[in-house]
């Protein structure tokens, strides 16, 4: 019996390493655009976080001369609540406004917002002022928007929930322990639990 040979040709072994290659070239594009990518939401995050600091910051100056008002006007008109908070309204920082006894700005910047607003304590108190609102808004930005006439009572809404699903809650507690307390107890058979 005659064995024949089976040769591989330089053409066979040619397309593999041209397959091999032009794998390679993908990949590398491949790499070469999601690193293009990473670096760009990179640049795009740190840009974002400064500005985001930058609001920050400006609306802790603008909170420092809140608070320089505050003490000239404690200074001069003593214990008087009303003649204090008029006295605090006539000598506000530019960008402030003032409804009773509350204080809202607002610090801007390209595409950000940052609004604030603090509640001004009688005098006498531990504290010159409260925060109240401290929001970072992104997104379409008003010249006025007039929230500083009108924001709402300081409110914990948030984190409150409704008393139905509080009941609810506490009754389905109340009923995976019953369970698990029955699972506790040894049940031997021939016996009848009376409750």
């Amino acid at each position: 019996m005659n064995k024949r040979k089976i040769a591989v040709g330089p053409g066979a072994s040619s397309l593999i390493l041209i397959a091999v290659v032009l794998s390679l070239c993908v990949l590398t594009v491949l790499t070469m655009i999601s690193a293009r990518n990473d670096e760009a939401l990179a640049l795009r995050s740190t840009e974002t976080r400064q500005e985001v600091y930058a609001l920050f910051a400006s609306g802790e100056k603008s909170l420092a001369k809140l608070d320089a008002v505050l003490v000239s006007c404690l200074k001069d008109q003593g214990e008087n609540a009303d003649a204090y908070l008029e006295a605090v309204k006539n000598q506000l920082p530019e960008g402030m406004k003032m409804r009773e006894d509350r204080v809202s700005w607002t610090e801007k910047s390209a595409d950000r917002a940052l609004e604030c607003a603090v509640r001004i304590n009688e005098p006498g108190a531990p504290e010159r002022m409260t925060w109240v609102l401290h929001r970072l808004d992104a997104g379409e930005i008003w010249e006025d928007d007039g929230w500083g006439e009108d924001f709402e009572e300081e409110d914990e809404s948030e984190d409150f929930e409704p008393e139905e699903e509080t009941a609810e809650a506490e009754s389905a507690e109340e009923a995976e322990a019953d369970a698990s307390a029955d699972e506790a107890e040894p049940k031997t058979e021939g016996e009848e639990i009376v409750e």
